[in-house]
């Protein structure tokens, strides 16, 4: 098997003045604090019958990139380089909070009136520099070509919070995401030439105030890798499970306090301070369990096998009554009746809308997809698995467990990208939304997004362990 790393730099020169996404900010991007990059890994594997196959990660220092840019992306690739297949490409923004915007939503800075505004006539505003920064992949994507290396592969996690991380929305569970890591040593120097690093917190260590361009904590993680081996280690960040954790900037860690009093979190004023000390705090821990794993754990040889699911979601509510019932009721109707309206046929006017929207039996729905890699190495002696799975949008740390669980192949061997192939909005448990309510169902497509998420992929788990029985 051979591998090869690479990023470039996706900060366009005139980066002042343009809309940042994230927030309902008054003011568009006034400075900058670090550069935003396209970081990417590819991998190929030599099955036995001498056949080329071939992985292709792609990770973005963005909010989100919807599906209609994604398969723009992946599309461009795979004409330019006919031996990467539509399926072979996985597209992931990191969600940092401090990029620009890709879908016209942010477009008019001035807070929340602004946004809905955005929705619904913003769109087909940014093609320019989604077409700029494609050209740049397609570039990045030969120079991978070039410098592929023979390697071998290894995998690892550990739980990791040293009061980095906390459940907004339920504090007192005190969080153990964790952190895992898939390295790639060369053949003849056995010597780390990069890795995969994937772990779960929301990169917004930068507060609602900050209008300065950043990767948020994804990009300091990368710095620091390359700091801490003088360039020789390549890196690639992918977000996990992590739609209800935040960082821990300026709130402290009062949990049970927070149960009763929640604004703490969500009003933190974290500033760049913080932003390198997750970053770098993460970094250190990820190079040091790259480099602990032993040689014995290595693997020679690697075959992929990918199963990819495109469905739709109804935008529809959940049938109950609750507390949250007139609130929820409002923003789903203000959604259905109002904005999706309008922003359908603006959509159909746009190369890049936020959503693909079809209306189907008079009721609109969102088209969306979810990916299962697995990965499946090989030596002399043993074999082994992991998989991949691409989440289109901001998973919930529940549902991400619950994903964990199913699996046949157990959780240490189950990597989350979240914010991958698509982006549909929060994908969170009907009973949060019952029960608690909150804002996350504001900029979601549909309340049941995260419910059909959850059974479409558990449903695919099932179909793939009754292939293998």
């Amino acid at each position: 098997m051979k591998v090869a790393f690479s990023k470039l730099n996706i900060t366009p020169k005139e980066y002042v003045s343009k809309p940042l996404a994230g927030y309902t900010r008054k003011d568009p991007c006034l400075g900058k604090l670090d550069d935003i990059y396209v970081h990417s890994v590819l991998i190929e594997s030599n099955s036995v019958a001498s056949t080329k196959d071939f992985l292709l990660l792609i990770s973005l220092d963005l909010l989100k990139v919807p599906l209609s840019i994604t398969k723009y992306i992946r599309n461009k690739i795979i004409k330019k380089y006919p031996s990467l297949k539509f399926e072979q490409i996985l597209v992931h923004a990191t969600h940092t909070h401090a990029a620009f915007d890709l879908t016209g939503e942010f477009y008019w800075p001035g807070g929340a009136l602004n946004v809905m505004r955005g929705i619904m006539f913003g769109a087909n505003k940014n093609d320019k520099y989604i077409v700029w920064f494609t050209n740049k992949i397609l570039k990045m994507v030969e120079g991978l070509f070039s410098n592929l290396k023979s390697c071998k592969i290894a995998w690892k996690k550990e739980p990791f919070n040293p009061d980095l991380v906390i459940n907004r929305r339920h504090p007192s569970r005190k969080t153990l995401p964790h952190l895992g890591v898939i390295t790639f040593k060369s053949l003849e120097e056995n010597e780390l030439l990069g890795f995969i690093i994937n772990y779960a917190c929301h990169p917004t260590t930068l507060s609602y105030k900050n209008n300065k361009l950043s990767a948020d904590y994804p990009g300091r993680i990368i710095q620091k890798i390359s700091e801490l081996t003088n360039n020789k280690v390549k890196a690639i960040y992918f977000n996990g499970a992590s739609g209800d954790l935040n960082p821990i900037t300026t709130c402290g860690t009062e949990y049970e306090q927070f149960e009763l009093d929640k604004t703490p979190i969500y009003d933190q004023l974290g500033t760049y301070h913080h932003t390198e000390r997750i970053g770098y705090t993460i970094a250190e821990e990820a190079l040091k369990l790259a480099n602990s794993i032993s040689d014995n754990d290595y693997f020679s040889t690697i075959e992929f096998q990918i199963y990819a699911h495109e469905f739709w979601i109804p935008m529809k509510d959940h049938k109950y009554f609750s507390k949250q019932w007139f609130t929820n009721k409002l923003i789903y109707a203000i959604k259905k009746l109002f904005l999706l309206n309008i922003a359908r046929y603006t959509m159909l006017n746009s190369n890049f809308p936020i959503f693909i929207i079809d209306k189907n039996k008079g009721k609109f729905r969102c088209n969306t997809v979810i990916q299962y890699i697995k990965v499946k190495a090989k030596s002399k002696s043993k074999e082994k698995e992991f998989s991949l799975m691409t989440i289109p949008g901001e998973l919930f740390e529940e549902i991400g467990e619950s994903f964990l669980k199913a699996s046949l192949i157990g959780k240490d061997n189950i990597f989350i990208f979240q914010n991958a192939q698509d982006w549909i909005g929060y994908l969170f448990p009907i009973h949060e939304y019952v029960e608690e309510g909150g804002y996350e169902p504001v900029p979601s497509f549909s309340p049941l997004c995260g419910y059909f998420v959850k059974n479409e992929m558990l449903r695919l788990l099932t179909k793939i362990s009754n292939e293998i029985k």
